[in-house]
């Protein structure tokens, strides 16, 4: 009888970890969509990255290509329900995680970036030696990081940050970072570019040096909407702010002197116009009221206790990334950024 019970227990128990393991597998599957925006406007998820595509009559122009796998899939999308093929691939910028993938585009596309993009695919010169953050990864210290070595993101993106595939992470290749599948733009611009295709007008617009060197938004004009992967945040908090918070508000600012209604993110929710001109006064009133505290000689956890910045409290990532925004104001004020 004994026997007969333990069994039993244990035939529930293989079931319901049967269960969980099916579970689990379901949800690594990725999450992903495709949306209308307006007009012959669409979004396209992956999880957490979003991209948009324009469809015309003769072909797709597309931003971001997030990874190579969203893009295959995208790819079989597009061709199932509008039987045209991507002419253009829009780079909003180099970051490996909206980037890569474009190979998948490269035998009907024409891919565009700004005129800084390149350097970031670049390794940079002179041997120089594993970043800080690194370097407790080199347990055998020879100022490498081997395969075996390698932790958490790094050992996730081994093979994206492996540019020579030899196996070991340099200095430079650390550096260079994850972009051994971003495929470089055919074509680069230094401020403003057009793209026009099949009746329809698409804009990329340099924003300077905020989040990235090669930071640029696509506009819209037609559809009233623009893009922007990491600098375009509604009702968020942006996840840093390098360089520095001014370059920030002159992005910003560069966007809002377009003409448009609808904000498309490249991470969590869209929004308006009204949400990215709220963005631009978040960060006027971070920069003012670090400032301030600064000239009244306050030092930064004071700064941090008394500039809760209330107005912007419901926004995602409140709680994580405002002090840590108040720091890098702080940094830059103080000569270190």
């Amino acid at each position: 009888m004994q026997r007969t019970i333990h069994a039993s227990i244990l035939s529930v128990l293989v079931a319901f970890l049967s269960l969980a393991g099916s579970g689990a597998a379901q949800e690594a599957e990725p999450t992903r969509s495709i949306v209308n925006i307006t007009g012959d406007l669409y979004r396209a998820q992956n999880n957490n990255h979003y991209n948009v595509f324009l469809v015309t009559s003769d072909g797709i122009v597309m931003t971001d290509p997030i990874d190579r796998e969203f893009s295959l899939w995208l790819k079989g999308e597009l061709a199932r329900r509008f039987s045209v093929p991507v002419r253009y691939v829009l780079y909003s910028h180099p970051d490996w995680d909206h980037a890569s993938g474009g190979v998948v585009f490269a035998d009907t596309a024409e891919f565009v970036g700004h005129e800084n993009f390149p350097a970031a695919l670049a390794l940079p010169g002179g041997n120089p030696p594993l970043p800080a953050n690194a370097r407790e990864m080199d347990a055998n210290g020879n100022g490498l990081i081997e395969r075996a070595e390698a932790s958490g993101n790094t050992s996730d993106r081994f093979t994206l940050i492996d540019e020579n595939r030899d196996q070991l992470l340099s200095g430079a290749e650390m550096i260079r970072g994850a972009v051994n599948d971003v495929y470089p733009p055919t074509t680069t611009f230094s401020d403003r570019h057009t793209v026009t295709l099949g009746g329809k007008r698409v804009v990329l617009i340099y924003t300077g040096e905020a989040h990235d060197p090669a930071s640029a938004v696509i506009y819209f004009p037609d559809e009233r909407t623009v893009f922007g992967a990491d600098t375009l945040q509604a009702k968020r908090f942006p996840g840093g702010l390098g360089p520095n918070v001014g370059a920030w508000i002159e992005a910003i600012n560069t966007v809002n002197e377009l003409d448009y209604d609808i904000a498309a993110t490249g991470h969590a929710m869209m929004g308006t116009k009204a949400d990215i001109v709220a963005l631009q006064a978040y960060l006027q009133d971070l920069a003012v009221g670090v400032a301030a505290g600064v000239a009244s000689g306050n030092s930064l956890q004071e700064i941090q206790e008394s500039l809760t910045l209330d107005e912007y409290r419901d926004w995602d990532r409140y709680d994580t990334q405002r002090r840590t925004h108040i720091a890098a104001v702080f940094a830059t004020l103080q000569g270190n950024p």
